[in-house]
């Protein structure tokens, strides 16, 4: 099988160490745009190139390997399929759902292998664990980690912290390996839930997904925002109360070293793929439909995890009050937050019910006083109220407007019913609101 290789990044060597080790396949043709990328292969017998469809024209390959970035594999992985040449793209196949079905439909028509890089389906430690596992219905959860800090993982190519180029952040780099990873123990994957967070620049530095294969719940946890070094690993939990891992890097040690017999391995069911022919579809579209529906349901999200949403918010006693009661009959507001002008005075109310709905009633109160905010702020759900002493008096559940418009009660949600005297508050003292932590 003659190839050439799209594309001359930090990934490419790992293809080219592998093509270099199988005596089945030849290098015949290398394409980037940096001239300086392609010095190294002057005088080899390799035909270079830095234009791709200069390469797809020159009938010197019959297969292409594609390791651009990500922005650019569908228009590639278009033109070499079209004229018949087996494609073999790194992940994510595409950016766009459309354009992974496209290329489907474009293989189909001329005959040519599609053929998605997953690397990590072929490493060994994961294959043991695969090839250990009982039936599926013994099975109880599965949980995939992929930590790294992508930093220590670009090469200096600074397309992956570019949405517009990576399309995303850690959901659809390391997305689909851990996909890919968990999809070969158990099958194909459902979209429960979805969140990311962390965001820098328009790309997430960690996600969590939660999805079912079947019956069996699967999370997957990404994350590039280690402080260095690296986690890759699958546990699988099963019913009978047992847990089995695989620990992806074992056995590995140094950076990378684990890929390189992952890509051997890419390279040996690639060329197996073109000698045999078209068959089974290739699962590369499939999961980029997973991770495009985990982006629209993760981004409709009002919350982003380890994001700092607003600051913090202070008030001070201008009047206390210090008795409670079990029949007060407040109801909880629809309001799932609030806008407070400086200045503003509104009544502070611990609560030891747990309204949860609008119109929900609040009878089990203790009454703190009233605080003046210092400074425009917004009180949410969710957040913590805090003594000037450190104390946490509990997090904020709603608002009950029985005093409006004069003011609003801020129900507390604390362990106990507190009053001010139970808190040892005095006028002047100041209370804190801090954003909630989820």
């Amino acid at each position: 099988m003659k190839v050439g290789v799209i594309g001359l990044g930090t990934i490419s060597r790992y293809f080219l160490d592998a093509i270099a080790a199988d005596d089945a396949v030849t290098l015949a043709a290398v394409c980037d745009l940096d001239p300086a990328r392609l010095a190294g292969f002057t005088g080899s017998g390799v035909a270079t190139f830095t234009d791709a469809r200069d390469l797809l024209d020159a009938g010197v390959v019959t297969a292409v390997v594609i390791t651009l970035p990500n922005d650019l594999h569908a228009e590639v992985a278009h033109a070499a399929l079209s004229r018949g040449i087996a494609v073999c793209c790194e992940k994510p196949l595409t950016v766009d759902p459309a354009d992974a079905r496209a290329l489907a439909r474009t293989a189909a028509e001329h005959a040519a292998v599609l053929f998605t890089a997953f690397h990590r389906r072929y490493n060994r430690n994961l294959l043991d664990l695969a090839a250990a596992l009982p039936p599926r219905a013994q099975i109880a959860r599965v949980t995939a980690r992929y930590h790294e800090n992508i930093g220590e993982h670009t090469g200096g190519e600074g397309w992956y912290l570019d949405p517009a180029r990576c399309g995303g952040g850690c959901l659809i780099d390391n997305g689909p390996n851990a996909l890919d990873a968990v999809r070969l123990l158990v099958g194909d994957l459902t979209l429960v839930d979805a969140t990311i967070g962390d965001v820098r620049g328009g790309a997430e530095h960690c996600a969590e997904l939660d999805l079912r294969a079947g019956e069996v719940p699967v999370r997957v946890e990404l994350d590039w925002a280690l402080p260095t070094g690296e986690v890759k690993d699958v546990r699988v939990d099963l019913r009978d109360g047992t847990s089995r891992t695989a620990d992806l890097l074992a056995g590995h040690p140094g950076f990378k070293a684990s890929l390189a017999h992952e890509y051997r391995g890419i390279l040996t069911a690639f060329r197996e793929a073109v000698e045999a022919g078209p068959g089974a579809p290739d699962p590369g579209p499939a999961l980029v439909e997973v991770v495009a529906e985990a982006y629209r349901v993760a981004r409709a999200k009002e919350t982003r995890p380890r994001m700092r949403a607003k600051a913090d918010a202070d008030a001070r006693m201008v009047a206390l009050m210090f008795h409670s009661r079990d029949d007060r009959g407040m109801v909880l507001a629809p309001w799932e937050s609030r806008c407070v002008p400086a200045g503003q005075v509104h009544e502070l109310v611990t609560t030891a019910d747990r309204p949860g709905r609008p119109g929900d009633r609040v009878d089990r109160v203790g009454f703190l006083g009233f605080a003046e905010f210092t400074a425009a702020t917004v009180l949410q759900r969710g957040d913590e109220v805090w003594t000037a002493t450190g104390r946490r008096i509990g997090t904020v559940a709603g608002f009950d407007e029985c005093h409006f418009p004069n003011h609003y009660n801020v129900l507390v949600a604390a362990d106990t019913v507190l009053t001010a005297a139970d808190l040892d508050l005095r006028v002047g003292d100041a209370v804190r609101f801090r954003p909630g932590s989820g």
